[in-house]
């Protein structure tokens, strides 16, 4: 196999990994390694938890090899250069070497990393999705309560309601377009009467006036 088709192996500080990486890059120099995101602590954790806040999270981008990276063999040379660099953008590194050989590794020995890198992108693809399904819960719950607070408040309010006034009902799509007249109110509900036989209890806050005259509306006098 040539050159070009594998890699040689540079070593590296592990905190220097990725970085080394893409300085090579940058520099034209094609160059891998195989890397994975997990999901940590964003920083301030204990301040957050100590003002009953929730806990937040941040990705990071890890290397799975910590210390190693692949370089195109057919850029030795290049490679070499940038490794005796005493100023420049790279971070410290050495090149692998068996004696005076710089060994070669084909595509397909590294397959294996290649795969434990698809499989680190699929974990963290699983995380982000749970993740946005337990925001998604987590937004309808406090939609819900949000809204029990507010109908809550609502059945708490109380209204002055005169006898025999004329009155329509919201959101109560079953009364909706009718008009009734009060028959007693109650700080908190009023006593309607529809017309017929219709005679209901109404949450005061459903209730409110109107000056339609329809075929269902008694009088002022008919209670």
């Amino acid at each position: 196999m040539g050159r070009g088709n594998g890699w040689c192996i540079l070593r590296t500080g592990s905190a220097a990994t990725l970085r080394l990486a893409a300085t090579l890059a940058e520099a034209g120099i094609e160059a891998w390694t195989p890397r994975r995101t997990v999901k940590r602590d964003a920083p301030g954790k204990r301040r957050r938890l100590a003002m009953g806040q929730r806990r937040v999270l941040v990705e990071v981008e890890l290397a799975i090899l910590p210390g190693f990276v692949f370089a195109r063999a057919d850029r030795l040379l290049d490679i070499i250069r940038a490794g005796a660099l005493t100023y420049g953008p790279h971070p410290r590194f050495t090149l692998l070497q068996v004696g005076d050989r710089v060994p070669v590794v084909a595509e397909e020995q590294v397959a294996g990393l290649r795969k434990a890198e698809a499989d680190a992108v699929e974990a963290i693809e699983g995380e982000r999705q749970a993740e946005q399904r337990a925001d998604e819960r987590r937004a309808r719950a406090e939609r819900l309560g949000s809204e029990r607070a507010r109908r809550k408040a609502l059945r708490q309010e109380r209204r002055q309601f005169d006898h025999g006034e004329q009155v329509t009902v919201d959101d109560m799509p079953a009364l909706s377009g009718m008009v009734g007249t009060v028959i007693e109110g109650r700080g908190t509900s009023a006593r309607i009467h529809f017309g017929g036989a219709l005679t209901m209890e109404v949450e005061a806050w459903r209730v409110r006036p109107s000056g339609v005259q329809s075929g269902n509306t008694l009088t002022r006098d008919a209670a």
